[in-house]
């Protein structure tokens, strides 16, 4: 992405350069400039600024090429402020408390009913920041989705958007609400497998099957931020005998499904994991999530060809790797033409961690670009930080 060197400009400039330094960093202001063709002058003030919020940090000195004097290089600060994640799936309410970069600090678990889901979420993050002795207006906002197994993603828009007021109101936080897919994305274009890549796909296998399409290092957002909803696409031809609807890749491969399977709907995501380690059906529902998975991996390979799928979501390292060398080999598709610099299926590291991360890191994701700050709701009465003022303010 380029920049402009007019003085209106100057929020999409921050921005821009912020976005090199937490992705390229450590990175010099020689290299931001090339990147993004702004001035030295433009550059020098943007990273001045920056440094005296002590959002971004210099670490060192990279020898020039030829007779040109060494660079001072770049890195984000990571301890310049923190972020929370809060995460609903079901009846299970996770909240964790996280550096800039999707470091993790602490976390808390507990179950939730929906009439005290906004008491117990500011309980949860009120414990947090006074075990951990943070400072609230440290806090840069949090990261928010809302997941479950019953409602379609058209019927919970609704409720996830005035959940996400609600919960910034209550908290006095800015919060970004995003799909898991999406929050998953966010991290691996910032921190993880993605900082190089310009366009490529996510998988969550969470309670529904979702996915995040990412173009042009932009979250594809969707009509009224609607998007995603991998799992509702059909792949079988066979119809339900109660319904006469067709098979949907939620009634296959989502973690949905799997509980079903096993007879253990009533069971929290880290007891569902334990037993899945003991399990003898397991087999079976790798069985029967594999080929309704490598149709709708054909499917977005066939529709977009990005450079890579990248998967995970509520799932252990070792259920992950079975799905996916059952998944192999895949259908041709115009993905494996031409010359690939990423193979065609990456597989998440840090699997059980990855989706709380990518709610941490989306305030940061947000304060990137002018588009990502539209999944940002904040709170009207809010008392601006510096940092906030600066990030998501700047103007």
């Amino acid at each position: 992405m380029k920049g402009s060197n007019a003085k209106q400009n100057k929020a999409i400039n921050l921005r821009l350069v912020l976005s090199q330094i937490v992705t390229q960093g450590p990175v010099s202001r020689v290299e931001i400039a090339r990147n993004t063709q702004l001035t030295k002058q433009t550059i020098t003030n943007m990273v001045e600024e920056l440094l005296a919020a002590k959002l971004v940090e210099e670490v060192g000195i990279k020898k020039a090429e030829g007779a040109g004097k060494p660079s001072k290089m770049l890195v984000l600060n990571k301890k310049a402020a923190y972020t929370i994640a809060i995460r609903v799936a079901n009846n299970e309410l996770e909240v964790g408390l996280f550096y800039l970069n999707g470091e993790q600090i602490n976390r808390l678990h507990t179950l939730v009913e929906s009439e005290n889901l906004l008491d117990k979420t500011a309980y949860l993050v009120d414990t947090l920041v006074q075990v951990d002795d943070i400072d609230k207006s440290l806090i840069l906002g949090a990261g928010l989705s809302v997941e479950t197994s019953d409602d379609s993603a058209i019927n919970g828009y609704t409720f996830n958007k005035q959940l996400q007021h609600k919960l910034a109101n209550k908290l006095q936080l800015p919060i970004a609400l995003e799909t898991s897919a999406s929050a998953c994305a966010a991290y691996h274009m910032l921190f993880g497998e993605a900082q190089q890549l310009h366009n490529f796909i996510f998988i969550h296998l969470g309670f529904r099957v979702e996915s995040a399409v990412v173009y042009d290092r932009q979250i594809l957002l969707g009509q009224n931020g609607l998007t995603g909803a991998l799992g509702d696409i059909f792949v079988t031809p066979e119809t339900d005998e109660k319904t006469a609807e067709l098979g949907r890749l939620n009634d296959f491969a989502s973690m949905a499904s799997l509980r079903t399977m096993l007879n253990l709907n009533g069971v929290t995501q880290e007891e569902l994991i334990a037993h899945c380690a003991v399990s003898k059906q397991l087999d079976l529902w790798v069985e029967q999530a594999s080929e309704p998975l490598r149709i709708a991996i054909h499917t977005l390979e066939s529709l977009l060809n990005t450079q890579t799928i990248i998967m995970g979501g509520d799932v252990n390292e070792i259920l992950l790797e079975k799905l996916i060398k059952q998944l192999r080999p895949f259908i041709p598709s115009i993905s494996q033409y031409g010359d690939r610099e990423v193979v065609r299926l990456l597989k998440t590291p840090d699997v059980a961690n990855i989706t709380i991360k990518g709610l941490a890191v989306l305030p940061l994701h947000a304060a990137l670009s002018r588009k990502n700050m539209q999944t940002l709701y904040i709170p009207l009465e809010l008392g601006y930080s510096e940092l906030q003022q600066l990030v998501f303010l700047s103007e």
